[in-house]
């Protein structure tokens, strides 16, 4: 989720963000990639055939607690980089945010599964909406996009069985109030 996250910054790239050097992003994009996609991939993968997980859809509770875990820090050592270098606020947020995140998704995973999908698409439809709304941004795409695209992540996740409908609408808005309590809490 943060790629896609880093990928709408680019696309928007709105005042707030001050980077107009295409080389600056394209470093951006790839720490991300290596960091939050790659690198958890390749240990998800070592973990299957260690037999340590049993399945790389995470659709048990157990299954999910060593990549939340491998997940949180990644995303924590994505932020350290960032935060260190100062590029913009926002970014450097991001990953602080999805730390966050996903530590409560793995503690509330210890009681009860909950859609970690929907809760990273109701953390970005609040980021959306504060960023639009804050910065100015005439397009309304981005914020058609985000519900849209929340509207059929949800669906998908109902539609596969991976979780119930609870289990959804928890998220999403978990997602959202966490989001939404850091930006007017810390910002």
């Amino acid at each position: 989720m943060p790629l896609y996250v880093m990928l709408m910054f680019w696309n928007i790239n709105s005042k707030a963000m001050f980077i107009s050097n295409d080389m600056v992003w394209l470093y951006i994009l790839l720490v991300v990639f290596i960091n939050t996609l790659l690198i958890p991939i390749l240990l998800f993968l070592m973990m299957k055939r260690m037999k340590i997980i049993e399945s790389l859809q995470l659709d048990s509770q157990k299954d999910r607690f060593y990549p939340f875990a491998i997940i949180g820090i990644f995303y924590l050592t994505t932020w350290y980089v960032f935060h260190s270098i100062e590029i913009f606020t926002y970014l450097s947020l991001v990953f602080v945010l999805a730390a966050v995140l996903v530590f409560l998704a793995l503690g509330v995973n210890l009681f009860w599964k909950i859609s970690i999908h929907s809760m990273s698409m109701g953390a970005m439809s609040a980021a959306v909406l504060y960023l639009t709304a804050v910065h100015f941004i005439e397009s309304t795409w981005p914020v058609y996009s985000i519900f849209l695209l929340s509207g059929l992540v949800g669906f998908a996740r109902l539609k596969l069985k991976a979780h119930t409908s609870a289990q959804v609408y928890v998220g999403f808005l978990m997602g959202a109030a966490v989001l939404t309590a850091f930006t007017f809490g810390f910002l």
